[in-house]
């Protein structure tokens, strides 16, 4: 139990000793004005049909009544409040393949990293209540942005991100699909997805599987391929700016090429589908449109911040005690007079 505004239960503290002085006061003067306009022996007569032990009950009883009064204005608070809200958004996380292949230039003259990145940032400025999160993998997957309404943050954490960023190479989709059911709360994946950007190359781990475990318990995997289906090869930046590309065991230039089909069959164990990023991520936004936004639906009841008031029981004991107040009379029965 806390309340709103508990400095007015100081005025709750002293109202027994500000009703007390309050009473013998009004009676004082009370009897200073009889004093004053009535003989002694009259005003004894009219005295005796007073009950004075009456009029302390009934004073304490106002007492009491803005005592209540005084609680319920400090504002009672207790638990939080259950409310239900119409649902028109939905949570989704990103999944950015930071494999050393996602270096090559071929997305519109353009490394398919920073392709992928500047997809993201288009998509994220289009939302609005959706939340949104992002993981990096490549042979390990990590949360870089936890799934949130401030697009702001996942941006900067998005931007912070590079094929260093993961010292295990390959791309190990199974390990962030796992990873994406454990990051969305409390189990339910009704109105979740995972979105892949990856050009699906040095798969390992069997993403498919995973995929359709995911589907099964009501998490949505979609893939949005990013690159060529030509080929290219892969870059390598060393002193001096001088662009290398990366070689394999025998000495080869190493070639990447997007691997649309086994893209198209996770989306499809994933219950979602394959986009290509295409130009400008126009691939992303209409995953986006034609994929996520259904996924809103319905109302949800949910803990909100503000705790549950419950002035009304207090205020409803006040009004009860200055009822009774009224009700109770100051006047001695006439069996008490005749004893009297």
């Amino acid at each position: 139990m806390k309340f709103a505004w508990p400095w007015v239960l100081i005025a709750v503290a002293i109202m027994p000793i500000f009703a007390f002085l309050l009473h013998r006061w009004s009676e004082g003067r009370a009897r200073r004005k009889l004093e004053g306009i009535i003989a002694p022996r009259l005003r004894e007569e009219l005295l005796r049909s007073v009950d004075f032990a009456k009029r302390w009950r009934k004073t304490g009883l106002v007492a009491l009544g803005f005592a209540a009064l005084l609680v319920a204005i400090a504002r009672p608070q207790l638990g939080l409040q259950a409310v239900e809200v119409e649902r028109s958004s939905v949570d989704f996380i990103v999944a950015l393949d930071l494999s050393r292949s996602m270096l090559a230039e071929d997305v519109d003259g353009k490394a398919r990293l920073a392709a992928a990145k500047s997809a993201i940032i288009t998509l994220l400025d289009r939302l609005d209540s959706d939340r949104a999160g992002l993981i990096a993998f490549a042979g390990e997957a990590f949360l870089a942005a936890p799934v949130t309404q401030d697009h702001e943050a996942v941006k900067r954490n998005l931007d912070a991100l590079d094929t260093k960023s993961i010292a295990k190479q390959g791309s190990d989709m199974a390990k962030a699909i796992e990873l994406a059911l454990k990051t969305f709360e409390n189990g339910k994946y009704e109105t979740k997805a995972l979105v892949f950007l990856t050009d699906g190359e040095e798969l390992q781990g069997d993403a498919v599987v995973a995929a359709r475990d995911a589907s099964r318990k009501g998490m949505s995997v979609f893939t949005v391929g990013v690159g060529s289906s030509i080929g290219t090869r892969i870059p390598e930046r060393r002193d001096g700016g001088v662009a290398r590309f990366a070689k394999n065991e025998f000495g080869r230039d190493v070639t990447t090429r997007l691997n649309e089909r086994m893209l198209q069959q996770l989306a499809a164990s994933g219950h979602g589908f394959y986009e290509p990023l295409g130009k400008d991520g126009a691939g992303l936004v209409s995953t986006w449109r034609r994929g996520l936004e259904p996924l809103a639906k319905g109302t949800q009841t949910k803990q909100s911040k503000d705790m549950e008031e419950y002035f009304q029981w207090p205020l409803a004991v006040a009004l009860a005690l200055f009822l009774v107040e009224m009700l109770v009379s100051d006047r001695r029965s006439r069996v008490e007079k005749l004893r009297a």
